[in-house]
């Protein structure tokens, strides 16, 4: 499905950690639980994990976020939205809208700053992120159908020429919508169980079953779907390639049910996240990105 472009008035400047995850390349979790457990090793696998999952602890620097409230007035249990919250509900220098929650990739790497920004008629939000890798999480619960679509806007100015997603050493990439999949951990392979126990241990939480990315890339060729190179349960799809459109507006809509077939093979089930990821920690330059509101759009009716 072609991405349009905004014309140029629309010219505007109980979740689950995984989505946003940087694997750092010397973890290898099937080695690490095969190998006895001293203090040294552990906190250096404990910080390659929490790169990896995107939950370390924030650091007292980091601005305070809207907090992501499961629980009603009387005490019981709320569910989960539907939808993704809008950016254009929130005023203007918000850094992280209701129902949004910051995720810190590394506590040892400057963090991207997220805001909401006027930009023209519509708030959107604004990401800037220099050597800085931390993303924007939205905990939801949507169950995916066919002929659903994810519709997302965003507009880049600058790329680095080296970045992509394809070689883990550079896999910076300016802009990329999150998905987040529940799933049944046993059917995996053994390799990625042990995998998904070491983050478990050392943050007390698990990684989504799947992970989706739409991703902008330098290099790759649009529609290409590759793995992240750690875990085969985090996968990227490319919907923009190359330079000729930065600084322009654009939008998408996509076939999650279709992408998560291509991307997985298999069926998706209950959406629990979506997020907004912005890096350049890898190649240690600055990047901006610029987002607009993600909406989940029932199938449309038939004729």
């Amino acid at each position: 499905m072609k991405p349009s472009v905004i014309p140029p008035p629309l010219r505007l400047s109980s979740p689950r950690p995984g989505p946003f995850a940087q694997v750092d390349p010397r973890l290898n979790p099937a080695q690490a639980a095969a190998t006895p457990d001293r203090p040294g090793r552990r906190a250096c696998l404990g910080l390659g994990v929490l790169a990896l999952t995107g939950c370390a602890v924030r650091p007292l620097s980091e601005p305070p976020s809207a907090p992501v409230s499961t629980t009603s007035a009387s005490g019981a249990e709320a569910p989960l939205p539907a939808q993704v919250m809008p950016f254009s509900m929130a005023a203007p220098g918000t850094q992280a809208p209701a129902g949004w929650r910051h995720y810190i990739l590394r506590r040892d790497r400057p963090q991207t700053r997220y805001a909401v920004v006027r930009d023209g008629p519509r708030r959107v939000l604004h990401a800037h992120a220099a050597a800085a890798a931390t993303g924007l999480q939205c905990p939801v619960s949507i169950e995916p159908v066919a002929g659903a679509r994810l519709r997302f806007s965003w507009r880049v100015t600058q790329m680095h020429d080296d970045a992509t997603v394809a070689r883990g050493e550079v896999d910076d990439s300016p802009a990329r919508i999150v998905l987040a999949f529940d799933g049944d951990d046993a059917r995996l392979p053994l390799r990625e169980r042990l995998f998904f126990d070491q983050v478990e241990l050392f943050t007390g939480q698990r990684l989504p079953y799947a992970t989706l990315m739409y991703v902008w890339d330098r290099h790759l060729p649009t529609e290409s779907v590759i793995h992240n190179h750690r875990t085969s349960r985090i996968r990227y799809l490319t919907v923009e390639h190359g330079q000729a459109r930065l600084g322009a507006w654009l939008a998408y809509e996509r076939d999650v049910v279709a992408d998560y077939r291509r991307a997985f093979g298999e069926a998706p089930r209950r959406i629990s996240s979506v997020g907004v990821l912005t890096d350049s920690d890898a190649l240690k330059h600055e990047q901006q990105a610029w987002y607009g509101d993600i909406e989940y759009l029932a199938p449309r009716a038939a004729g």
